[in-house]
């Protein structure tokens, strides 16, 4: 963790880690199999990452609380002016609205990703003896 960057920066590299991961996973579940691809560690690490979803979204209402708070901040120090010439003042209280707005969305996203928490955390693939009477190619071993 870098406390020294501007916090700009923070948002973004969490902004690329998604891009990231949109990217690993866009041609399908192969993503997931695991480091000897697996099918079978697929269920375990697709429920991984719904976990990381939610907690993604648990930490982003507070970095729109804290975002919120410098504009109001800024603007009570009257060190605003719109490059479009808008009226700052009003120009904030569309911000800030906006802001408010987005938050209450990732307030009901994070209530779908608890519930969807729930039932990935049980995902898990069949033991190798599990799959086709101890077939192993069954279980995603490559044969």
């Amino acid at each position: 963790m870098d406390l020294t960057r501007d916090p700009h920066y923070s948002i973004r590299a969490a902004a690329e880690s998604v891009r990231e991961y949109n990217h690993r996973t866009i041609d399908g579940p192969e993503a997931f199999y695991g480091e000897h691809q697996l099918i079978n560690h697929a269920p375990p690490n697709i429920g991984e990452a719904v976990g990381a979803l939610y907690v993604l979204f648990e930490r982003l209402p507070q970095a729109v609380d804290q975002t919120a708070a410098a504009v109001r901040y800024v603007e009570e120090q009257e060190a605003i002016r719109m490059a479009n010439g808008d009226d700052p003042g009003e120009a904030v209280s569309r911000l800030l609205r906006a802001l408010i707005d987005a938050r209450q969305s990732m307030l009901l996203a994070q209530t779908h990703l608890r519930s969807a928490v729930e039932v990935s955390s049980n995902l898990v693939g069949h033991w190798l003896d599990d799959a086709d009477g101890g077939d192993l190619e069954g279980a995603g071993v490559p044969g």
